[in-house]
């Protein structure tokens, strides 16, 4: 039950966030505490967790009491933060994700050009081409079991995200997806961690090398030129954090959309069927995936400027504040059913799966057109397919950000199956 907020502090956690716990099942728990709790991450770093969505709202939208510039987070200026914490060279990386105001805007600018309406669209004929690629691929592995998320939910937004860079060496895009892997994991070392940070760094520096030396139409060689602008309109650091976080962005939450949204048609045959009849539309089952599974399960950081209450809670200056996205967005106003119900859209015009406010995710539109292109060619082709275990035996990732599973394995079968 919720007790009296005055009486909660960093100094006292209503509980560990336990990446090895269900996402929903610890939400539950943590929300009858109140909308705001203090809780403690990996290696006891204490953080505040926004677990409503009208408290996730707060955070997001542009708070004057708030930073995302971890200069402001107390206990990292303190060196109190393990090197090998989980996510720490994200959050404290020279890119948007961590700045405010006119440094935001700069940065958001530089690269929203290639994620404009227009150019989103243009992408489509691409994403159907990949798309078609992988399920000739698994059309030709013949019947069996087969990892969707590996052989189909990873490859998809990775090639995409991977081209619009200018990162097409396939030996390249797998070193940085397995150090990406590593860096999110929590189930190695910090010195794993490290390890990995160091080498997809390498890989956006030969990137980079690359592209200064042959530049071609993508976004890197356009952050290049701003770069090299005489204006000095973005530093070395900073070309190489956006390329980190918007390539990391770029794929993992669409990879996880995609699974999640795979495994809840797979469930709800029912609506899977309307989808193929033409009764439902395929994005409207992409934004039914995105609120029963939101792909993020935590959203890192926001730093208090100066003491401040939020929703009842006294949050002292240089404390932490996290954002719990795939609870507050599956709470969404206390009013939406936990349910997963394609037909209920009016509930999801408020999404918050890829965040709020001026730092609200700027591949959110291309996200959703490859989720809706890989769900409905995957099913048009695939129609009877069918999960291989039973659901009680899939396995979530072992994360503190992002909401997923493991492995999604299944049996495709075609209609004639």
């Amino acid at each position: 039950m919720r007790i009296d907020p005055s009486k909660l502090s960093l100094d006292r956690p209503v509980s560990s966030l336990d990446p090895n716990r269900g996402t929903h099942e610890e939400a539950a728990e943590w929300l009858r505490y109140g909308p705001v709790v203090p809780v403690a991450l990996p290696d006891d770093v204490r953080a505040w967790a926004a677990m409503s969505a009208r408290a996730a709202r707060t955070v997001l939208d542009a708070h004057p009491d708030l930073s995302s510039d971890p200069r402001h987070w107390g206990a990292y200026t303190r060196g109190e933060i393990p090197a090998g914490w989980p996510l720490l060279n994200l959050i404290v990386g020279e890119s948007m994700l961590n700045a405010d105001g006119a440094d935001h805007r700069r940065l958001r600018r530089l690269v929203s050009h290639a994620f404009t309406p227009r150019r989103i669209d243009a992408l489509a004929p691409r994403i159907h081409e990949i798309t078609r690629e992988l399920l000739d691929g698994l059309e030709r592995g013949g019947p069996g079991v087969v990892d969707l998320k590996e052989a189909f939910a990873y490859p998809l937004p990775l090639l995409i995200i991977c081209e619009l860079f200018g990162l097409t060496d396939p030996e390249e895009q797998r070193r940085l997806r397995d150090h990406f892997r590593t860096m999110l994991s929590v189930e190695v070392s910090g010195a794993e961690r490290q390890e990995a940070a160091v080498g997809q760094r390498e890989v956006l520096a030969r990137l980079v090398a690359d592209r200064r030396v042959a530049p071609l139409g993508d976004l890197t060689s356009a952050l290049i030129e701003a770069l090299d602008d005489e204006d000095g309109r973005l530093t070395e650091k900073e070309l190489i954090d956006t390329l980190e976080i918007i390539l990391l962005a770029g794929h993992e939450t669409t990879v996880n959309s995609l699974t999640g949204t795979v495994l809840a048609l797979l469930t709800h045959p029912d609506q899977l069927a309307a989808l193929l009849d033409g009764e439902l539309d395929w994005p409207a089952a992409v934004e039914a995936g995105l609120h029963w599974n939101a792909p993020l399960r935590t959203l890192f950081m926001r730093y208090a400027l100066r003491d401040t209450v939020l929703h009842g809670v006294t949050v002292r200056r240089g404390e932490p504040v996290v954002v719990g996205l795939a609870a507050a967005n599956r709470e969404q106003r206390g009013a939406v059913p936990a349910r997963f119900d394609i037909r209920d859209s009016r509930h999801y015009e408020r999404q918050l799966a890829f965040g709020a406010g001026p730092h609200y995710c700027l591949g959110a539109a291309l996200a959703r057109l490859e989720s809706a292109i890989g769900l409905s060619q995957l099913f048009t082709r695939f129609p009877a397919t069918r999960l291989a275990v039973p659901e009680s035996e899939l396995v979530p990732v072992i994360s503190t950000a992002m909401n997923g599973l493991t492995a999604l394995p299944v049996v495709l079968r075609p209609a004639s199956a």
